[in-house]
């Protein structure tokens, strides 16, 4: 019992960890953009987009990494890589079929992408905030 619970802690932090380093990464690219313009109301509303953008597109591209969208591309490279570089070209038996890689069975230590999409959607509700603020004043 005690062992679900540390597995549980430690997803948890994992994912703070992951949500906090990605807020701060939005975070450092916001403050780049605004700090090296002229730090208008504008240059805020850029470099809140540019850095809620990019942190939202990784945790997007990450989701679909994970839900397997590049393993044909990637099985296809490894494939043939192992077939230019066989002693033997006809002895395939360390090679597996695209079936075989798609059971095949993740690690648990893969990244966990929701944490990213919600720092993302978290600067991007910064930037409507910011918008508003900016079309009522």
């Amino acid at each position: 019992m005690n062992k679900v619970f540390s597995q549980v802690k430690k997803y948890w932090l994992t994912n703070l960890i992951t949500f906090l380093v990605s807020l701060a990464v939005g975070t450092g690219i916001f403050c780049i953009v605004f700090f090296t313009r002229a730090r208008s109301m504008i240059d805020a509303i850029d470099g809140a987009t540019l850095g809620g953008l990019i942190v939202l597109l990784f945790g997007l591209l990450m989701m679909v990494t994970h839900f397997g969208a590049f393993d044909f591309i990637v099985f296809g490279f490894k494939q043939l890589i192992a077939l230019m570089f066989a002693k033997d070209p006809k002895k395939h038996g360390q090679f597996t079929d695209y079936r075989d890689q798609m059971t095949e069975k993740r690690d648990a230590s893969s990244y966990n992408f929701i944490a990213t999409i919600l720092a993302g959607l978290l600067l991007s509700i910064a930037i409507i905030i910011l918008e508003i603020i900016y079309h009522l004043g």
